[in-house]
């Protein structure tokens, strides 16, 4: 035996006798398991031993059990705290873990061999995070590491079935990655960008990217076959139309006038809309123009203030429908409707690793991020809250809208909680985030439901209903689908959706009902019960139903790549519900208020500041899912916007 092997050896077990505390004799048990819907991916192989793991250990936040109480006071309208939103400092005080989760996982962690220099805690006391080979993760959390492949796409993910943990640490660990989760996969070192657009198309490090490195088909949120874009309709050789053709196709004027809302005539300085768009989803400016020519002319050559997440691109390389058609949807009316307010693009995600949304919410909000730094060279591990050069670095808008979604079965329980609890803490801070609910009707992206017996998707023609997520979570404002009806006009009640696309909606299967929605939701299974029991979906009557609001999602005549073209979808009802939020935000700024934030409790307290729905349904899963009725309702929620009785209520609050 050599010397310096023999010394080490000496020095190891000197630091095993001498190791505080030490292991103590206990139980593990599963503390997270594989979503059975995941039918799509496979194992192939172990993960080799010696691959190194970027761990993230999500330690338990103290005073969750509050967060409905805390929401409450700053955004009910009868609370006294109403609008008085709280600062980033309060957020990190008020949920950061109790010191004992800190102390007892890492002497857990210590106790196993990981010694206190490897294991570091983040600035927000939230995550421990470590490098750590397979061999000692396995051994942690008493598990396997396969290479799971996915039978369609063919592209590759590191997982786990299930891990466990001491049983003692149960209630101080919310979650470990990488794990269960297959949300995205974990790339090189990523950094946080904010430049004008210009630099950006000449950015030399993303044209080698571009030469180098093929489009993700990966990407579960950018992809073009993600299910949650907008649908592609008839091309449209002559955009010149009036109101009285808005049946047929909808335009910003045709949007003022359903919803009796006046052309923006405030910008604020400190004011944007918020649009979140995932590589390789990108706009094309010319696609802009041309859509501005006809419908915003002083729009014409403005781009959106660019935020590039995450290594975000603005990828020229792939033009369709596919890959521009949601970016141009979403900016083109956003930034017609608001105008002259200027929107702002988070562009999130690279071209060999996409993104999901806690990258996203890693560059708005400091107290989310990880560890930072320690990446993982191997890019098929997967890291669903990867460290984040800069995390925080991007200051959030105060309305913020996104358009895309997973089914909540895609995602474990615990993964989703601990991402709603973002939410919320956004609200906290004066933050309006405004989802998209689905446009599947009850099934899940691209129509699948839920195999009652092996919990596995199915090909949507028979099971169990598929809610979506973010929508079904509690602290979001979920948007449904509506469209004016074949034949009538702009003063005619909508219907939900029922061309091409149809409104998701439904009930979650994770979150509890918020107190701030169970009279809507009482009234409804009181007056309009659905003919279904259990074996379709959660009615239990004591969990979250979704959406909240709606707004049109048909017939959107959109400039995708030179041409006009129809989209449908709850796509563009997202932006349009979150355009309107942030006009009023500006008349509350302008009197010197602050920003309406999380309006949820408002909206419920007040359902005549919205036009209810009573037509439509939203067909899946072999059924003709939920009717629209009067009052709330699981595909239209509590209607659409009434622009000027929403101002006045919101005018009126301090």
């Amino acid at each position: 035996m050599r010397l310096s092997t023999f010394l080490g050896l000496i020095a190891t077990l000197a630091v095993a006798v001498d190791a505080k505390p030490l292991r103590r004799a206990t139980k593990h048990v599963v503390h997270e398991e594989k979503p059975a819907a995941r039918r799509n991916w496979f194992k192939t192989s172990r993960l080799h031993q010696s691959k190194i793991l970027p761990v993230r250990i999500g330690l338990t936040q103290k005073n969750l059990d509050r967060a409905e109480e805390f929401i409450y006071g700053v955004s009910h309208p009868d609370s006294d705290s109403y609008g008085k939103h709280w600062s980033p400092e309060k957020v990190v005080d008020m949920f950061s873990p109790k010191q004992q989760s800190i102390d007892l996982v890492m002497e857990w962690l210590e106790a196993e061999g990981i010694q206190p220099g490897r294991a570091k805690l983040s600035s927000s006391k939230t995550w421990i995070s470590l490098n750590a080979t397979v061999a000692e993760v396995e051994r942690l959390l008493k598990t396997q590491y396969h290479v799971y492949k996915h039978d369609t796409l063919g592209h590759h993910h590191v997982a786990c079935d299930k891990y466990h943990v001491p049983d003692h640490l149960v209630d101080h660990i919310d979650l470990i990655t990488p794990t269960v989760h297959f949300d995205q996969r974990l790339g090189h070192d990523r950094t946080n960008k904010k430049v004008p657009l210009s630099e950006d198309q000449d950015n030399e490090l993303r044209k080698r990217m571009l030469q180098r490195r093929q489009i993700p088909e990966h990407g579960i949120l950018g992809s073009p076959n993600s299910g949650f874009g907008p649908k592609q309709g008839a091309t449209i050789t002559n955009a010149l139309v009036s109101l009285a053709e808005c049946d047929q196709m909808i335009t910003p004027a045709c949007l003022r006038a359903l919803y009796a809302t006046p052309p923006g005539t405030l910008a604020a300085s400190n004011n944007t809309l918020g649009i979140v768009e995932y590589t390789p989803q990108a706009f094309l400016q010319k696609d802009l123009d041309i859509f501005f020519e006809q419908f915003a002319p002083p729009l014409v050559g403005q781009a959106p203030i660019v935020n590039l997440v995450d290594n975000g691109v603005l990828q020229t390389e792939n033009q369709s429908f596919n890959f521009n058609g949601e970016s141009a949807l979403d900016l083109e009316f956003a930034m017609a409707l608001i105008y002259p307010q200027r929107a702002t693009l988070y562009q999130v995600g690279d071209l060999v690793q996409g993104a999901s949304f806690n990258n996203f919410l890693d560059s708005v909000d400091a107290s989310y991020c990880t560890f930072e730094g320690g990446n993982s060279a191997d890019p098929n591990v997967d890291s669903p809250y990867p460290s984040s050069v800069g995390c925080g670095g991007f200051a959030a808008t105060k309305v913020i809208s996104t358009s895309y979604g997973y089914n909540e079965a895609d995602l474990g329980a615990r993964y989703e909680q601990r991402q709603c609890n973002e939410y919320m803490k956004l609200g906290l801070m004066g933050v309006t985030t405004v989802y998209s609910s689905g446009d599947y009707g009850v099934a899940g992206n691209g129509g699948q439901c839920i195999d009652p017996l092996t919990l596995a998707f199915n090909n949507g023609t028979d099971g169990i209903f598929n809610p979506s997520f973010p929508g079904s979570c509690p602290y979001v404002t979920s948007v449904g689908a509506t469209q004016i009806l074949n034949g009538s006009s702009v003063r005619t009640p909508e219907s939900a959706c029922q061309d091409v696309i149809f409104s998701g909606g439904g009930f979650s299967n994770v979150f509890a009902m918020p107190d701030y929605q169970k009279s809507a939701v009482d009234a409804y299974f009181a007056n309009s019960a659905p003919p279904y029991g259990a074996e379709r979906f959660n009615n239990s009557r004591a969990v979250r139903g979704f959406p909240d609001v709606s707004a049109n999602g048909a017939n959107y005549l959109t400039a995708v790549n030179d041409k006009f073209s129809l989209s449908f979808g709850a796509s563009a009802s997202a932006p349009v519900f979150a355009s309107l939020i942030s006009l009023i935000n500006e008349k509350r700024l302008a009197a010197g208020k602050g920003p309406v934030g999380f309006i949820n409790p408002t909206l419920y307290a007040n359902p005549q500041v919205l036009n209810d729905v009573r037509n439509g349904n939203n067909p899946g899963c072999g059924t003709d899912g939920f009717s629209a009725v009067e009052g709330w309702d699981p595909l239209t929620g509590l209607g659409t916007p009434n622009y000027p009785a929403m101002e006045a209520l919101f005018l009126s609050l301090p």
